[in-house]
C-alpha cells in the first residue's frame, strides 16, 4: 500500500459494513411459541413457581446458573435493576457507604443512591481499568459496607479485592456486564464475588433486548434478590424468614419474550 486511506490511498472497504442482524430463525420460532402460548409474564405474591416467573424466565435461570456453576441465577429486566437489587438485598442502608469505580456506566456508580447509601470513588488501574485494590482499601472507612468491582472491557476485577473485603466483613457487588465469558482460574467472572450482574442488553454478547442476570451462592441473598424482583410482595410464613417482611420491592421482571 502506497498511501494510507487517511491520507487519500486507495480505502481497504469501498462499502459500509452491513446492518447487525443478531436474530436467526430459531430465535423467530422461540419467539412465536411464546406469543402461541399467550403467557407473557408471571407473577404471584406467594411462595408458588408463578413467583419465580413464567417457564421461559424460569428455564432461563435453570440454564445460567448451570452454565456458570453457581446456585442461583435471578433474571430482572435490565443489569440496572440487578445493580439495585443487589444493592438492597445486602441491607444497605442511608449514609451506608459503597467503594465504586470512576471509570464504568454510570448505573455501578449510581446503584448506592437508590438506598441514599453515599457511593466513595475508588481510582483504577492504568493498564486494565478496574479498581485498583490499593485505593479499595485507603478508601474503606467504618461505613463501608460493599464494594461495587467491575469487570471493564472484558478484564476480570483484581482478587486483592477479595481478600480485603473478607477481612472486614464486606461483601463485593461484580458488575459482569462488559465481561460475561472472562475467567480467572477458571472460575467466570460475575461469579468471583458475592454477587454478580450480568447485562442482557441488546449491545452485549447475550441479548434479550433488555435485561438483566444475578447470580449468587448465597440462599439467603436469592430469597431476597427474588423479593426485591418483586415488590417485595410473597407470603413469607410459608418459608418462615420473618426478616424479609420489611423490605422495599419493584417490579423488575422479565418478560417470557
Amino acid at each position: 500500500m502506497s498511501k494510507l486511506a487517511i491520507n487519500g490511498g486507495t480505502k481497504v472497504r469501498q462499502t459500509n459494513f452491513p446492518p447487525y442482524l443478531p436474530i436467526g430463525a430459531e430465535e423467530l420460532a422461540r419467539v412465536q411459541e411464546v406469543f402461541r402460548s399467550s403467557i407473557f409474564s408471571r407473577f404471584l405474591g406467594a411462595w408458588h413457581e408463578d413467583f419465580y416467573g413464567g417457564p421461559q424466565v424460569r428455564a432461563l435461570e435453570k440454564e445460567w446458573a448451570e452454565f456458570f456453576g453457581v446456585k442461583h441465577a435471578v433474571s430482572v429486566n435490565s443489569a440496572t435493576s440487578a445493580l439495585y437489587c443487589s444493592v438492597g438485598a445486602l441491607g444497605i442502608e442511608p449514609l451506608d457507604e459503597i467503594i465504586v469505580s470512576p471509570y464504568t456506566m454510570s448505573a455501578s456508580a449510581t446503584a448506592p443512591l437508590i438506598y441514599n447509601a453515599i457511593p466513595v470513588f475508588a481510582d483504577v488501574e492504568p493498564d486494565c481499568f478496574c479498581l485498583s485494590a490499593s485505593e479499595v482499601e485507603r478508601k474503606i472507612t467504618d461505613k463501608t459496607k460493599a464494594i461495587i468491582v467491575v469487570d471493564i472491557m472484558g478484564q476480570p476485577y483484581d482478587q486483592r479485592i477479595n481478600e480485603i473485603a473478607r477481612r472486614r466483613n464486606i461483601k463485593i457487588i461484580e458488575d459482569c456486564a462488559q465481561a460475561p465469558y472472562a475467567r480467572y482460574k477458571e472460575k467466570f467472572a460475575g461469579t468471583l464475588g458475592d454477587i454478580g450482574v450480568y447485562s442482557l442488553n441488546y449491545h452485549k454478547h447475550i441479548h434479550s433486548g433488555e435485561g438483566g442476570i444475578i447470580v449468587t451462592n448465597d440462599d439467603a441473598l436469592a430469597n431476597k434478590l427474588r423479593l426485591i424482583r418483586n415488590h417485595a410482595e410473597a407470603v413469607v410464613e410459608a418459608k418462615g424468614e420473618t426478616d424479609l417482611t420489611n423490605m422495599l420491592g419493584f417490579n423488575y421482571r422479565m418478560t417470557e419474550v
